[in-house]
């Protein structure tokens, strides 16, 4: 990669050309990266990719970095909100499913980071620092509703949302209410499972009685 500074001018294209990067990721998957691809989304002439990048696989593994790290960035302030209250399980399950409910083009990309990421080590260190993140505002999120080692819950909840998340987009539905309902089981499950059965029972009987 091109190690140059830029002016203002100069970097918007460049910026320009990583959002037209991870929108044909999101759209055809990494394989449909190309010069002419990317230069003719972002409205820019062929030579430009040269001219900031030293390859063309430079590009997507720049695009992806600096795009995992803009979701980075919006889970640790979600994760920090969450960290100053409390919550009920029905509370937590509403602010876990609306944190999740996927959002095309970039939770396709989100997923294609992913997948490339297991398939070339290279790619690995930005995703994990954005897992990291969502696991973060799980663990918020635990805390809140007052269970003990979120630390153990964190990646179950996390990978449960990635789940529900890529199985609603595979059928074109988004079903917020069955994504809360999956997470808020999950969380009073685990509570059952680590001996905690009265806060399990407590919160449970608290959304009985907000149906009420």
């Amino acid at each position: 990669m091109n190690a140059r500074r830029h002016g203002p001018s100069a970097q918007a294209r460049r910026d320009a050309l990583l959002q037209a990067t991870v929108e044909i990721v999101a759209e055809q998957g990494m394989a449909a990266v190309t010069h002419r691809s990317v230069t003719e989304r972002a409205g820019l002439p062929l030579a430009t990719v040269s001219y900031f990048f030293s390859s063309i696989d430079d590009l997507p593994r720049e695009a992806l970095r600096t795009f995992m790290a803009r979701e980075r960035d919006a889970q640790t302030a979600l994760a920090d909100e969450v960290a100053t209250g409390t919550m009920s399980a029905d509370e937590m399950g509403r602010t876990l499913a609306a944190a999740n409910r996927p959002r095309l083009p970039n939770w396709l990309a989100h997923v294609e980071s992913l997948l490339h990421a297991a398939r070339h080590p290279e790619f690995r260190d930005p995703v994990h620092d954005a897992l990291e993140s969502s696991w973060a505002v799980a663990r918020a999120v635990v805390r809140a509703v007052g269970a003990p080692e979120a630390e153990a819950a964190a990646p179950a909840l996390t990978a449960l949302a990635h789940g529900l998340a890529l199985d609603q987009l595979a059928v074109g539905t988004i079903d917020d209410k069955a994504s809360y309902q999956a997470f808020r089981a999950l969380i009073l499950g685990y509570l059952l499972d680590n001996g905690q059965e009265s806060l399990a029972l407590s919160l449970a009987h608290a959304k009985r009685q907000e149906d009420d």
